[in-house]
């Protein structure tokens, strides 16, 4: 397993499961995969990687094509443990739930929900916190949806039973339609407005020996998942620096063999290395841009002509073509 092999890509796992969701509800599933690089006859291989900015950009057609379907909640309470690959085999193996989250809480590049986990345990309570999140910002209400259905889940497939959640906490404000379908996923108390997303249940549960355990298999299985933690997130490492480097100016942005120079490898190193995550040099730069324009549209700070050379746009209307060829939509109707 190479160290640069899949810092920009990702399973297609949760993108079939958005398209099923959306062609479920009678839409064109065409419409979900708008203004994004994969087709639907990609989805036909199962070993196919896609791009991680796919995969968003398709999370956010699926969110505006069901309003009000949280269709990451519901993706993640039909996983099963088995879909985190090597690190669900070393869950289900673990002796009790205590040793299984720990092990869930120290490879947090397997888990691929862009939340740290973390484990506490208070008054005859544990909880599950999903924190430090390090994803797309507009994403983080989904991405927290998905991390609690897919543990809760993921602790009934480990135990071999039902998890009775005694509190939800959510960090978005309170909505009268989204606590029906919190309320009816979890039967438990549900607090909006927190300041994270966590899951309690009795501390009961945590030293319940685990149905599938076994001492060999879940030794061998955490080594696995060490090596591959350590890979991913030194590729991740590598490609923030990558991103780093390029937002410190980017009304005139470094070149690759500057960039490189910074890297302290060579030019042609690091195109390859690009060419390994399935990305380049361009495909970076747009992407570092795409994410500062939509703040700085949003922060309503700055005219469209002036994020547009703050961004190394000749004038407005280059602008104006490039984040319609990102988003589908003209910067205007982004702002708005």
């Amino acid at each position: 397993m190479g160290v640069w092999r899949s810092c920009a890509l990702t399973s297609v796992h949760l993108t079939l499961r958005l398209l099923n969701l959306v062609r479920d509800a009678g839409v064109t599933v065409e419409l979900a995969l708008k203004s994004c690089g994969v087709g639907v006859e990609n989805l036909t291989d199962r070993a196919y990687k896609i791009k991680l900015h796919d995969e968003q950009q398709i999370l956010r057609n699926t969110i505006a094509l069901l309003p009000y379907k949280s269709p990451c909640l519901k993706i993640g309470l039909a996983a099963r443990v088995s879909v985190y690959g090597s690190l669900g085999y070393a869950l289900m193996t673990a002796p009790t739930l205590r040793a299984a989250l720990d092990i869930a809480s120290r490879y947090p590049a397997l888990i691929a929900n862009n939340f740290d986990l973390i484990v506490s345990q208070k008054d005859g309570c544990a909880r599950v916190s999903f924190a430090n999140y390090n994803g797309a910002i507009d994403l983080r209400d989904a991405y927290a949806e998905l991390a609690l259905g897919s543990f809760k889940t993921a602790c009934e497939d480990l135990l071999g039973g039902g998890l009775e959640c005694l509190k939800v906490g959510v960090r978005k404000r309170y909505d009268e339609v989204y606590y029906g379908l919190y309320k009816e996923s979890f039967d438990a108390e549900i607090a909006f407005g927190e300041f994270g997303d966590y899951l309690e249940f009795p501390d009961c549960y945590l030293d319940i020996p685990l149905p599938f355990a076994d001492s060999v298999t879940h030794h061998e299985m955490c080594l696995i998942c060490a090596r591959q933690n350590y890979e991913l997130a030194a590729e991740r490492e590598w490609m923030g620096k990558v991103k780093s480097i390029i937002s410190e100016n980017l009304s005139e942005p470094l070149q690759l063999d500057e960039i490189a120079e910074r890297l302290h490898c060579s030019s042609r190193t690091l195109r390859r290395q690009l060419s390994v995550c399935r990305t380049s040099y361009r495909q970076i730069l747009d992407d570092v841009r795409y994410e500062r324009a939509k703040y700085l549209l949003k922060s309503g700070e700055l005219r469209t002509d002036e994020i547009a050379i703050s961004l190394g746009f000749c004038d407005g209307a280059a602008f104006r073509r490039a984040f319609h060829r990102w988003s589908g939509q003209p910067p205007g109707a982004y702002r708005a």
